[in-house]
């Protein structure tokens, strides 16, 4: 989901003081770059290119600044992240992934939904491969 982001001046003021203030901290400097390359109306592909992050970041940092403003952007911890309900299956995902009869996302998704009984999107569950690695297995298998 791509949220969207119309500051006020007051709060792009605010922002690029933050830019300015946090010189050090590499963090909060490209979650306040993320927002206000939002407000630009930068396509996530570009803000992806430029600040060095994943995808799934904007989204939350975007979250997170619509939901609790600028000071939840400064206090937030890599440690709240939502957490993926895939998670606990990561190696047998893996594996199920690198057998001889997995060559593609479609089919990694119709086997975790038979082995673990869990809906995945395509498009989510190719991100998650690429993130994790995934991915490279079943292009093995070809």
């Amino acid at each position: 989901m791509s949220y969207r982001i119309n500051l006020s001046e007051t709060e792009e003021a605010e922002l690029k003081k933050i830019v300015r203030e946090n010189q050090n901290r590499k963090n909060v400097l490209k979650r306040a770059y993320c927002i206000l390359l939002k407000n630009e109306g930068q396509k996530n592909k570009n803000i992806i290119q430029l600040l060095k992050i994943h995808e799934d970041s904007i989204a939350d940092w975007t979250k997170i600044y619509i939901e609790q403003g600028i000071q939840g952007l400064l206090k937030y911890k890599y440690s709240q992240r939502r957490k993926s309900k895939l998670a606990p299956f990561k190696t047998k995902i893996k594996r199920m992934a690198s057998a001889k009869n997995t060559r593609t996302v479609e089919q990694l998704q119709k086997k975790i939904k038979e082995n673990l009984d869990i809906d995945i999107e395509y498009s989510w569950l190719y991100r998650y491969c690429k993130k994790y690695e995934i991915y490279p297995e079943l292009k093995k298998t070809s």
